[in-house]
C-alpha cells in the first residue's frame, strides 16, 4: 500500500473489515438482494445519464475515474467503457515527472481573464486575441436542455447557461453563466470587425432566464440547481467558530501590499478556507 495518500488506523480497518464480514452475507439473502438489486440499477441508470449528457466529461476527474470504475465493472467490452476509454486523453499524460490529471479547463476563468484585457484599454493592440477569446466564449455556451425527463434525475434546466468547464460538461452554474453573459454584453458594446459578431439576442435571454430560475426565495443564487432544502437544514450547519479562526488568521497575516507570505503554511490554510467555505 505504498500508493495509501492517507494511511489508515488500524481502528478504522478493524471497523471496515468486521462490518463487511457481518453484514455482506446478510444483505445478500433474498430479503435484501432484491432492493440492494433495485438500488445498484437506479445508480447505474443515473451514470449511464450523465455519461450521455456529459459527453463522457464530468466537472471532476474523480467522478470521470469512478464512472469509468462502475462501467468496466458492467461490461469491460460495453460502449460506456470504451467511450470512457477514449476520453483518458483529455485529463490524463505523462509528464517529465510522473503521471499528471487535469481536473478542469476552466471557462470561469478565461470569462475573468478577458474582462480583465477589456478594461486595459488596449483594443487595438490585442484584436486578435479579443477575437478568439469572444469566440470561445460563444462556443462554450450550452445549446440544450438534458435529454428526457431530465427532472427525473434531479438535472435542471442548462440551455443558455455557461458551465464550469466547456460546452460538454453540460452542467449550468449560476456565477459561470453570469460571468459568460457580461462578456459578451461588453464584447456587443464593441466594433464587430475587431471582436467578432455579436451573440443572438435570443441566446442572451436564455442566459438570464436560467440566472433568474436559480434564484432563492431570500434573493441569493444557487450554484447549480434551485435551492430544494427546507430551512430546517440550516440548523445541521457545522460549527462556524473554525472558519471564524482561520480568517482571523489570515486577515492578521496579510502584508501592507495585500499580498500574503510566501510560505507553504498560508497557502494551505487558504485551501482548507476555500474548502470550508465551499461546504458552507
Amino acid at each position: 500500500m505504498e500508493d495509501l495518500y492517507y494511511p489508515h488506523p488500524l481502528l478504522q480497518d478493524l471497523m471496515w473489515d468486521s462490518l463487511y464480514v457481518c453484514t455482506e452475507p446478510i444483505l445478500t439473502r433474498w430479503l435484501f438482494n432484491k432492493p440492494r438489486q433495485k438500488a445498484l440499477e437506479v445508480t447505474v441508470k443515473h451514470i449511464h445519464y450523465e455519461d450521455e449528457n456529459c459527453s463522457i466529461h464530468f466537472h471532476w476527474v474523480c467522478g470521470e475515474v469512478l464512472c469509468m470504475l462502475e462501467c468496466w465493472v458492467e461490461d469491460p467490452n460495453g460502449d460506456y467503457f470504451k467511450k470512457h476509454l477514449a476520453r483518458i486523453p483529455d485529463y490524463i499524460w505523462v509528464a517529465e515527472d510522473g503521471m499528471k490529471m487535469q481536473a478542469l479547463v476552466v471557462e470561469w476563468d478565461i470569462g475573468f481573464v478577458l474582462q480583465v484585457l477589456l478594461a486595459c484599454n488596449m483594443t487595438d493592440e490585442i484584436g486578435p486575441t479579443l477575437e478568439k477569446g469572444h469566440e470561445f466564449v460563444q462556443e462554450s455556451q450550452v445549446e440544450d436542455n438534458p435529454s428526457g425527463d431530465f427532472k427525473s434525475v434531479h438535472h435542471h434546466i442548462s440551455k443558455g447557461s455557461w458551465t464550469f468547464s466547456d460546452q460538454d460538461h453540460g452542467w449550468q452554474v449560476s456565477d459561470c453563466t453570469a460571468e459568460g453573459l457580461k462578456c459578451c454584453l461588453l464584447f456587443s458594446t464593441m466594433p464587430p470587425e475587431i471582436v467578432g459578431a455579436k451573440m443572438e439576442p435570443e441566446w442572451l435571454f436564455d442566459s438570464v432566464n436560467i440566472i433568474l430560475s436559480l434564484q432563492s426565495k431570500n434573493g441569493g443564487l444557487s450554484a447549480w440547481k434551485p435551492a430544494g432544502f427546507s430551512e430546517w437544514l440550516e440548523s445541521m450547519k457545522r460549527d462556524p467558530a473554525p472558519l471564524h479562526g482561520a480568517a482571523n488568521l489570515l486577515i492578521n497575516s496579510q502584508m501592507e501590499d495585500g499580498d500574503f507570505p510566501q510560505q507553504r503554511n498560508y497557502w494551505g490554510l487558504l485551501e482548507k478556507l476555500h474548502v470550508t467555505l465551499c461546504n458552507f
